[in-house]
């Protein structure tokens, strides 16, 4: 058995998008001891990375009317009370971004009592590399970079630690902290047709899920698509279903982990910011959001880590530290190269459980991903891409599996969610949060209400490819 490398810290912050940043700044600036790492390169692209700088902006006369907005276009999936937390953090956040360094053009309403936009002073398609270069410069946090995280360690329902893959060193890491923060973005590189770059493969999602966290509406998930080409998906799907998926690609996880007010997931000591979270935008999302998510949210969860792990000690028992590094000794022995596998998966999840789906594609996609579980426990390799590669081929297939679960049970359109089987929404019968959870025979779902504390009347939802691409019905 190789070796271990051990660290003991207050928090670990998985992932250095914007979330991630922002959570090992605020953190960090509370005092804690703070580890943020990632499984890609140092500068190595991102969602952050390639966002053009859009940000959702309000002043403090707008916040009701931009509360409306995120909520109806959410198909009033949305819990409302993180809607609303978000809503009233929306105008001071540009201010807090300033202290750090970040330029910004003067804010665009949308019109008269209207929210709007506002966009960082840099440009192109990096331009979101700036910012997060101001997030490590003005950070306490320890940074490292190709530590790819396998798994969150918990002991009697409460966070003691993280096991990591060193990259590097090709050697089990394992964290000794009270408190994680998953900050890993979402799950669109999990589908064969994207436009997110490498590493977008929901392990965050897949990491809460194995250590008993709550999912919610990850069924949910944005695909870029021509505006006119929808009411094909969802009038003519099957007919030209062919030349429909090679059209469009998923761009953005609107259902993921399911935290609370202070950002906590269900597992004590569990924390998730940004895409890796589920709840705050329901079923669709305006433009510009999900940069504000980031911020707002990713600093609430350092801030609240942070406060946590003062108040516990954690040991790791021995059995658990001994299995997880056995599974990464897996991987470091694994004899398949995982890239084959990997591109399986995200062919089935495309074609099954993409713009597309059915009743009958997601089972389909559900027996296929079944048969090729056991190849997957065989990946890995000693090269730096294999181990990382076959770390997310695990995730993805987690992930994917959970996707398809869901989707079997939403059975409507609404927002950026599309059935060709039920095209239309149902507020009748639909308008539940679908929630995941691991249990000892598998899988085990349930549906509640939404969170509905102000807007209590939902309207007709909207349909569409997200941001701005919403069609008439």
């Amino acid at each position: 058995m190789t070796p271990e490398a051990q660290i003991t810290c207050d928090v670990v912050v998985v992932g250095t998008g914007a979330a991630g940043m922002m959570a090992g700044l605020a953190a960090a600036g509370s005092g804690a001891r703070v580890y943020v790492i990632s499984k890609m390169p140092h500068r190595a692209p991102s969602p952050t990375t390639r966002a053009y700088g859009d940000i959702t902006w309000s002043s403090e006369e707008t916040t009701d009317e931009l509360f409306r907005q995120v909520v109806e276009t959410g198909g009033f999936l949305n819990d409302q009370r993180r809607v609303r937390q978000f809503a009233a953090a929306v105008p001071s956040v540009l201010n807090k971004l300033r202290i750090v360094g970040c330029q910004f053009d003067a804010p665009k309403p949308a019109g008269e009592g209207m929210p709007g936009t506002v966009r960082w002073s840099y440009r192109g398609v990096d331009a979101g590399e700036e910012l997060l270069q101001r997030f490590n410069d003005g950070s306490a946090a320890t940074h490292m970079w190709l530590f790819a995280a396998t798994q969150v360690l918990v002991n009697d329902g409460a966070v003691c630690g993280l096991a990591a893959l060193g990259l590097k060193a090709r050697e089990p890491v394992i964290f000794r902290c009270p408190c994680v923060i998953l900050a890993t973005g979402g799950g669109a590189a999990a589908f064969e047709r994207t436009d997110n770059p490498p590493g977008a493969t929901g392990d965050g999602i897949a990491m809460a899920y194995e250590a008993g966290a709550e999912l919610v509406d990850l069924e949910l998930i944005s695909f870029g698509y021509p505006k006119g080409r929808v009411t094909d998906v969802l009038e003519r799907g099957e007919q030209a279903r062919d030349e429909l998926l090679d059209l469009g690609y998923a761009h953005y996880f609107l259902g993921g982990v399911r935290v609370d007010e202070r950002c906590e997931t269900t597992v004590r000591g569990l924390f998730a910011a940004g895409e890796v979270t589920g709840g705050l935008f329901g079923a669709g999302r305006l433009g510009g959001a999900a940069l504000a998510d980031c911020f707002i949210f990713g600093r609430q969860a350092g801030h609240n880590a942070a406060f946590d792990a003062q108040q516990r000690n954690t040991v790791i028992p021995q059995n658990l530290h001994n299995a997880a590094c056995d599974r990464i000794e897996e991987i470091l022995r694994g004899d398949r190269k995982p890239g084959p596998v990997q591109e399986r998966i995200r062919r089935i999840a495309w074609q099954g459980l993409g713009p597309l789906k059915t009743h009958a594609s997601i089972q389909r996609a559900i027996e296929e991903l079944d048969a090729i579980e056991e190849d997957l426990a065989f990946t890995g390799g000693a090269r730096r891409d294999e181990m990382r590669l076959a770390v997310e081929a695990r995730h993805t297939y987690t992930v994917a599996r959970l996707v398809a679960e869901a989707s079997l049970q939403r059975e409507e359109t609404r927002g950026c969610y599309w059935r060709a089987d039920h095209p239309e929404p149902d507020n009748e019968a639909q308008l539940r949060n679908i929630v995941l959870r691991k249990a000892k025979r598998g899988c085990e779902l349930s549906s509640q209400p939404p969170v509905m504390t102000e807007l209590t009347e939902p309207t007709t939802p909207r349909i569409g490819a997200g941001c701005f691409g919403y069609i008439e019905r």
